[in-house]
């Protein structure tokens, strides 16, 4: 018997890379294990993992971007049409994060739901930094969580606050006009783009100068929860309160982990250091534990030699304690940024590489960044 698509859909084992023949043998077992609930397509590991706890019991979710790849410039496997295709929801950051993802989600999952969560509302967000120093820094665009306190405000430190906390480009509205949003009201800007074509330069209009990385502050991973958890709630009305209340279980996890890393982070607020690639913003800002400089300004671009001269000077002016790699990428790179100082090497995983996919992956990753900077910055060989 041929492997169908439904088969493949229905399938508990989340491999893209299983044989025909052991994909059907696997079918055999687990079909219909989950035949109710939702077929759920993620992007990255942290946000599979999300989705992972949000639907724990119900359903088990897919994610597209795995193991050691990079979502920046991501290749969509032949493969993974099947994913898109069968999808009944989709959630990923946006085209900020993962661009090449953008047109095959528009043209294979037209029926599904889908969710950019960097569009969301509630999210916290940040302008990219620019240049080896990141002069443009700390603009933090907080939308929504209206009437709330954010419990790492940083206003009365940050000169490059907009007055009163404004943001001329009004970017928590995010409003899209003639787009259709198919999730709850209290997660408006949640897009579903079922049924239209996105348009891709109003989009890139509205996000052009702000950091995709929004999972790595952990008051966005327990808000990306909520929208899930509402999202799957409305397509899903059965399983509506396990999902509900798996989000509430997890955003109480986050919060306790949350206040943990604090107190760890707290002593090296003072301590300089050097990123890979702006990836970290949202949880330096968020502990006030903030990067002197990147090495590169994109992680795919080879960095020129006066960056590199620019870094080892800030390294050598600044003091610098460690510079950060990372396993997606080539290390030699930083060995080079290295050379002639004491500063030392440690590695920063913004994705979870490789960490085992499921619901304990993002607080096992937040977990690691931190005990890496604290590794690092500490003094620890």
């Amino acid at each position: 018997m041929p492997l169908t698509f439904s088969a493949i859909k229905n399938s508990a084992c989340r491999s893209l890379y299983l044989t025909a023949p052991a994909a059907a043998a696997l079918v055999t077992l687990t079909v219909n294990a989950h035949a109710d609930a939702p077929s759920v397509v993620t992007s990255i590991k942290p946000i599979h993992s999300i989705a992972s706890a949000v639907m724990e019991g119900v359903g088990t979710p897919y994610v597209l971007v795995d193991g050691a790849s990079s979502p920046h410039g991501y290749a969509l496997k032949p493969s993974q049409a099947f994913l898109l295709q069968g999808a009944d929801v989709v959630f990923w950051v946006g085209p900020e994060l993962a661009p090449s993802l953008k047109k095959p989600i528009q043209t294979m999952a037209k029926n599904a739901v889908t969710v950019e969560l960097i569009d969301a509302s509630g999210i916290h967000q940040l302008d990219i930094r620019e240049g080896a120093s990141f002069d443009a820094h700390d603009h933090d665009h907080d939308d929504g969580h209206s009437g709330e306190e954010n419990a790492h405000d940083h206003a009365e430190e940050d000169d490059h606050d907009h007055a009163g906390g404004e943001d001329d480009h009004e970017e928590g509205e995010h409003e899209h006009a003639g787009h259709e949003h198919d999730v709850d009201d209290s997660h408006a800007d949640a897009h579903d783009h079922s049924g239209h074509d996105h348009d891709a330069e109003h989009q890139h209009a509205a996000h052009e100068a702000v950091d995709p990385h929004i999972w790595l502050n952990p008051e966005n991973g327990i808000e990306i929860a909520k929208i899930m958890a509402d999202t799957l709630a409305k397509q899903d009305p059965a399983n509506a309160e396990t999902y509900k209340k798996n989000a509430a279980a997890f955003s109480k996890r986050i919060a306790s982990l949350d206040q943990d890393i604090s107190a760890e982070l707290a002593p090296f607020a003072d301590k300089n250091f050097i990123v890979f690639h702006d990836a970290y913003h949202h949880f330096e800002h968020h502990y006030e534990i903030e990067a002197s400089g990147s090495v590169t300004v994109s992680p795919e671009a080879l960095a020129s030699a006066d960056r590199i001269q620019e870094i080892q000077s800030k390294i050598r002016d600044l003091g610098v304690s460690c510079v950060f790699q990372e396993p997606q990428f080539d290390a030699k790179l930083v060995s080079v940024v290295l050379e002639g100082s004491s500063a030392r090497s440690g590695t920063l995983d913004p994705l979870g590489t490789d960490l085992e996919n499921g619901p304990n992956l993002y607080p096992q990753l937040l977990k690691g960044l931190a005990s890496s900077l604290k590794e690092c910055l500490g003094g620890a060989s």
